[in-house]
């Protein structure tokens, strides 16, 4: 009978680790990608140059001096199609006071960009990020919808991951107070 117990103990005690392992190797997976990425707080933005959707090359740089929302996003990704439609309101809203959205297609083929923009305009510029050059190399994204808010410094103020409602009033409050007049 003494034996039973142990045996029992012993299970008791693998079920326990294998419990901790697994919750150790899902943190360090939900982890991962925002630790790279929010390295970039308080740092410059890494400057980058990309093609258009309307072929026109387009560089970070040249906008610095505005309040610049920069997120990364692909037209496979759900989050990312579903967060578009209050990204541009809040674009629309804001622009006149100095905020620039900038939205970098991670989609290997423009063709699905423009399919996808052809069902849900945005009036901000899209720009085409072949082979994630910039979203993996520069930014650190290992999963999307990701967006780096940008002072007027050119150094990155916060991060965001996953989808959002752009016209959350926090949000809303955070980019405002970084607009001139508002």
């Amino acid at each position: 009978m003494y034996d039973k117990y142990n045996i029992m103990d012993v299970d008791v005690l693998r079920s326990k680790r294998v419990l901790l392992i697994s919750a150790i190797v899902f943190t360090i997976i939900l982890t991962a990608q925002p630790a790279g990425a929010s390295d970039l707080v308080g740092q410059p933005a890494p400057d980058f140059t990309l093609q258009s959707t309307d072929g026109s090359d387009v560089a970070l740089s040249s906008y610095k001096g505005k309040v610049i929302l920069l997120n990364f996003w692909a037209t496979w990704c759900t989050p990312c199609r579903d967060e578009m439609p209050s990204m541009n309101k809040l674009y629309m809203k804001y622009k006149d006071k100095g905020l620039v959205i900038i939205a970098v297609s991670t989609d290997d083929s423009i063709k699905a960009v423009e399919r996808f923009l052809s069902t849900c305009h945005v009036d901000f510029p899209v720009l085409i990020d072949h082979g994630m050059k910039v979203s993996k190399r520069q930014y650190r994204i290992n999963a999307q919808p990701a967006t780096f808010l940008i002072g007027k410094d050119g150094k990155v103020i916060n991060r965001y991951f996953g989808g959002i409602n752009w016209l959350d009033d926090t949000i809303q409050k955070e980019i405002a107070a970084l607009l001139p007049g508002l």
